[in-house]
């Protein structure tokens, strides 16, 4: 069976990376994972294969608001959440700065498999 797509998880908090690796890897995607933001565009840089980023919203060094405004300057533009619980944040926001949306925390993982491939479907 093919994998329904490549997602890269960047999170500073290692379990909950290793959580999110877990499931979605249960859910047939394809996993990369990084625990900092700066080590997660070397990654994507090097997997032209992956279509869908989720961000941690706070991290140290540089924050998935960050993460986003650097991957904006890149020729390939993946889905790209940030999960936070920082109720100041909006999809809105997100959006402006050439991201998919929010996932606010703490969240589903079957409502964000099913969001991913919604939007995964009306990328394409």
């Amino acid at each position: 069976m093919s994998s329904v797509c490549t997602v890269l998880i960047v999170d500073d908090e290692k379990d909950l990376l290793e959580m999110y690796k877990d499931y979605f890897e249960m859910e047939n995607f394809t996993v990369f994972t990084s625990l900092n933001a700066k080590d997660g565009l070397e990654i994507f840089d090097a997997h032209s294969e992956i279509q869908v980023i989720i961000s941690d919203s706070h991290m140290s060094g540089m924050s998935g608001l960050d993460f986003l405004k650097e991957l904006g300057q890149k020729s390939s533009k993946p889905l790209f959440y940030l999960a936070t619980g920082d109720l100041d944040q909006t999809d809105e926001a997100i959006i402006t700065l050439g991201g998919t949306g929010l996932l606010t925390k703490p969240f589903d993982m079957g409502e964000i498999i099913k969001r991913i491939l919604k939007d995964l479907n009306g990328k394409a």
